[in-house]
């Protein structure tokens, strides 16, 4: 076996540098976790993909939205028409629509944590905003509501049993 014959021809013994591992085991190893962590959506993500009440929530807000748009539709032509000349009709099924995907929101249970945080903040936004009346001038919404989130806590419970 060969001596060092000074300090400088051994490798130093303090360094902070971390060991290579050459080995093809450690390469598979450092592979496969980057490809199982890119695999796994994120928390949300899964909420949303086994939830329902996030579809609910953004067929109600796209119905919404189409029916805004109807009604701003409406107004310009009974500007640049007249009132008597307008269309009315236009309005019709944006709203049925909206209504439509409103009944569905309020009674559809949220089956994650995530999913009952996204409708409770939902909800909130149009309670405290220009639509509050959709929670009240509606037969029948208190008590859906009442179910839903009855249903809700019970299937969230037996989730995380």
């Amino acid at each position: 076996m060969t001596q060092a014959d000074s300090v400088l021809s051994t490798p130093p013994t303090n360094t902070s540098a971390l060991p290579v591992d050459p080995t093809r085991r450690r390469l598979l190893t450092i592979a496969t976790g980057g490809a199982v962590a890119a695999a796994i959506p994120t928390t949300v993500g899964m909420a949303a993909a086994v939830d329902p009440i996030f579809a609910a929530i953004d067929e109600h807000r796209n119905a919404h939205a189409a029916h805004l748009a109807a009604i701003d539709e409406l107004a310009r032509l009974e500007k640049s028409h007249g009132v008597h000349k307008a269309n009315w009709s236009i309005t019709e099924k944006p709203c049925d629509d909206a209504n439509d995907a409103f009944g569905l929101l309020v009674k559809t249970a949220a089956t994650t944590v995530a999913g009952l945080s996204a409708k409770i903040n939902y909800l909130r936004a149009i309670a405290e905003g220009r639509e509050a009346w959709m929670l009240d001038e509606r037969e029948g919404t208190a008590l859906d509501l009442i179910e839903s989130f009855a249903k809700s806590l019970s299937t969230i419970w037996w989730v995380q049993l």
